[in-house]
């Protein structure tokens, strides 16, 4: 069973990339500083953070953020291209991870844009909160333990 973070980034990942909106969008799993121009447009999916407060002795809350970056490049509209993204990007993050037990909102977006020598370039990262009750970690029971 995979680890409840991977499922998350995992299913916003294949959402992505099977919506229209960001058909040709490379899919980086690890974002380096440096994006070859060619490249663009990319998006990838982390959780940076995670918080954990035991609710019982059976339970844990576990508020993970979760961020989606997209970088593109564009001519002096990329910031309204980058708002368009914005708008899919919120839809299908909260359909596909909002359920009864698990909770998702849009934290915080924030639009960076600068010049890579004549051309426009934007950055999109979109935090959303996922809370979700889980038991805490166990190890399995061995017969020697």
């Amino acid at each position: 069973m995979a680890h409840f973070r991977t499922e998350c980034r995992t299913a916003v990942r294949d959402a992505l990339q099977a919506h229209a909106h960001f058909a040709g969008c490379t899919v980086l799993r690890v974002w380096s500083g440096a994006i070859d121009h060619d490249t663009l447009p990319v998006f990838g999916v982390l959780t940076p953070q995670d918080r954990c407060e035991q609710d019982s002795m059976t339970s844990t809350a576990r508020r993970t953020l979760l961020q989606v970056a997209l970088r593109r490049a564009g001519a002096d509209e990329v910031e309204d291209v980058l708002d368009q993204d914005s708008e899919v990007i919120e839809a299908l993050v909260i359909a596909t991870l909002r359920r009864p037990d698990r909770a998702c909102f849009l934290d915080e977006t924030t639009v960076v844009t600068n010049t890579d020598g004549m051309r426009n370039v934007g950055t999109l990262v979109m935090s959303f909160r996922v809370t979700q009750w889980l038991p805490p970690a166990t190890l399995p029971i061995t017969p020697e333990g």
